[in-house]
């Protein structure tokens, strides 16, 4: 499925590209005049909406506060959706088609997005041939910075220019893990049995857990993977788990109907086996079905209570209020700070703020830089140094913020 995203997003681009191996497409130009574009590209719809929404309102108010410029660049703002107007759910051919609209773009500086592993996966080699820096607001997936679990090729197979030009601002899968390691210490977990859907960008999350388990010295009493799209009888698997005498289930995927029954048929098998899950799953939708497992369900998070952000961060979501109403929740940060951090990289170029890779080299400069999530810096793969990482339990149906964890 995933070479099929990247097939798709080279030939969305290129359409007389002799296969699949490359985009087969050069740079645009490297210095562009004086008005600048930054691109995002978001689900604007579906289980995804709410929070893209408000990564979109942080965004646009990082660009008001700089009153639409640095020095004597103009910067414009251009949101696009990447979700399919009738499912609601992002769309590869979608994603593909906004990142040649930004490549394309003779004006784009950089380029924010994607929400989703998936889609970051599609418009990367795009983004990355016309030399354009590219900054997520979240999508973790592992491979998309490192070969750690990743898979064949990753992360090179994202960079058809061979220079790094992707960063994501929310820490990624491997501080996830040791955060789940961390939770499992914590709940003096001593045997636990690793499982993953079968999502190409879930499963090495799955196996850096149970890696990092064992390592820390707890059994990892099992680990394999399930299909949670085509059935909903999971018996053989959940066979192996309770002969297994495991104190928790560690589970990597998404929130199909799947999902639902594996995380109720293992309640049932045994009522006090603690069901950990990933960042995925922390969803209404998800947990408003799973019934009495509720009581024994954790799931990590990298978005952390409103309140344990800084100053700074309570200062934006007052802005916030007063320019959108309603109730800003912390993906408003996300999106505030990436746009924030372009906008540092262009204004730290100086006189080559409209040169492409000067502004990527600067983003890559970027050290102990003080923002509205923390202090940070960007490591040379890509990823944030912040190391944050929260915990939800499901209360009435709901995911509620539990607590927070430092990963060392």
């Amino acid at each position: 499925m995933r070479a099929r995203w990247l097939c798709l997003a080279a030939l969305a681009f290129a359409p007389a590209a002799a296969g699949c191996g490359g985009v087969g497409i050069s740079a645009g130009a490297s210095t562009l005049g004086n008005q600048l574009t930054i691109y995002s590209s978001l689900p604007l719809q579906g289980p995804s909406g709410e929070n893209s929404q408000q990564i979109v309102a942080g965004e646009k108010l990082a660009l008001a506060e700089a009153g639409g410029h640095v020095g004597s660049l103009k910067i414009a703002y251009a949101s696009l959706d990447d979700s399919n107007s009738k499912t609601g759910q992002w769309d590869p051919g979608v994603t593909a088609a906004n990142a040649k609209t930004a490549a394309q773009d003779s004006s784009t500086v950089a380029y924010l997005g994607d929400y989703n592993s998936a889609a970051s996966a599609v418009s990367l080699p795009l983004i990355n041939s016309a030399g354009i820096l590219q900054v997520s607001p979240a999508s973790p997936y592992v491979g998309l910075t490192s070969s750690l679990d990743a898979g064949q090729d990753e992360p090179n197979r994202f960079y058809p220019t061979g220079r790094r030009t992707f960063g994501r601002i929310m820490a990624g899968d491997r501080v996830q893990a040791g955060a789940q390691i961390q939770l499992m210490r914590e709940q003096n977990v001593k045997r636990v049995y690793v499982l993953s859907d079968q999502s190409p960008f879930e499963a090495p999350l799955a196996g850096i857990v149970g890696g990092d388990a064992h390592a820390a010295g707890i059994e990892v009493t099992g680990q394999g993977s399930v299909d949670t799209i085509a059935g909903a009888d999971f018996s053989g698997e959940i066979g192996k788990i309770t002969d297994s005498d495991s104190d928790a289930v560690f589970f990597s995927g998404g929130t199909t109907p799947g999902t639902v029954k594996l995380w109720q048929q293992l309640h049932q098998a045994d009522p006090k086996l603690l069901l950990l899950g990933s960042n995925t799953m922390v969803s209404d939708a998800f947990t408003a079905q799973i019934g009495t497992a509720g009581a024994r369900t954790l799931l990590t998070t990298p978005v952390l209570a409103p309140g344990l952000y800084p100053a700074a961060a309570q200062r934006l979501f007052s802005d916030y209020r007063a320019h959108f109403g309603g109730h800003p929740g912390p993906y408003a940060l996300y999106g505030y700070e990436a746009m924030s951090v372009v906008l540092q990289a262009i204004r730290d170029a100086g006189p080559h703020g409209n040169e492409r890779q000067t502004v990527i080299d600067r983003f890559f400069a970027i050290r102990n830089r003080d923002s509205v999530l923390g202090r940070y810096s960007i490591q040379p793969n890509g990823d944030t140094s912040l190391s944050s990482y929260g915990v939800d339990r499901v209360v009435n149906g709901r995911p509620v913020f539990w607590r927070a964890l430092n990963v060392r």
